[in-house]
């Protein structure tokens, strides 16, 4: 039996200001800048905050472990704009958005904060689980359908999520995106979710560990 490791009181993060309004933005039910707390994020424009707070999942996933390492950081439009200076996201000229992009987001978060980062491919959730660690959380591609696992789904990646924990049978999760009770402290069972990943993610490690090889296997 292989030990693993959930960690205790991390930070959720959701794509949005508020993470009670998820749902109703979600469904769209309501304008994301109806959320007062929209501003926060450091976006003037609303267009501009519309356009990015459905596509930074990611970096969503980066605040909740920077603010649990304390590490100091920007507001979310700097981070933003920084990972796109980076390469991490590319936009063509008809406004598609290819990001995440892997290896520029690693490079950029290691030169910025000291984050250590082993990209994994080909590989499924007991192999990201049996890398938790007291110093190593997860940014796991999943289908944005893992916000409800009880329906069928019919992708596999497409958005990220932040994998902080795991026991022999489960992940524990926050998803950016994610509604109650399938948003922040998600405890799924591994073959489940499995169904939704797309065998890809990125493995993080705090920078006072990083005196140790935490990459397993």
């Amino acid at each position: 039996m292989k030990r693993r490791y959930i960690h205790d009181n991390v930070p959720y993060r959701s794509q949005w200001g508020n993470p009670d309004f998820n749902k109703k933005i979600i469904d769209n039910r309501i304008d994301p800048c109806q959320d007062p707390t929209w501003v926060n994020a450091g976006f003037i424009s609303e267009d501009e905050y519309r356009f990015w707070s459905r596509r930074i999942c990611g970096i969503a996933c980066l605040e909740s472990i920077l603010d649990f390492t304390e590490i100091p950081h920007k507001n979310r439009k700097s981070m933003l704009f920084d990972a796109i200076q980076r390469g991490a996201y590319v936009i063509s000229e008809n406004n598609i958005v290819n990001g995440l992009i892997y290896d520029p987001f690693c490079k950029w978060i290691y030169e910025e904060y000291k984050i250590k980062t082993k990209v994994y491919k080909n590989q499924n959730l007991h192999y990201v689980a049996d890398n938790i660690s007291q110093f190593t959380m997860a940014i796991a591609s999943v289908s944005t359908e893992i916000r409800a696992p009880t329906m069928p789904n019919f992708r596999q990646g497409g958005h990220l999520i932040l994998i902080y924990g795991a026991d022999e049978k489960n992940i524990y999760f926050h998803n950016p995106s994610g509604t109650p009770p399938f948003q922040k402290n998600v405890c799924l069972s591994i073959d489940e979710a499995e169904r939704f990943h797309a065998r890809r993610g990125i493995l993080l490690q705090a920078p006072q560990a990083q005196q140790y090889n935490f990459l397993k296997g």
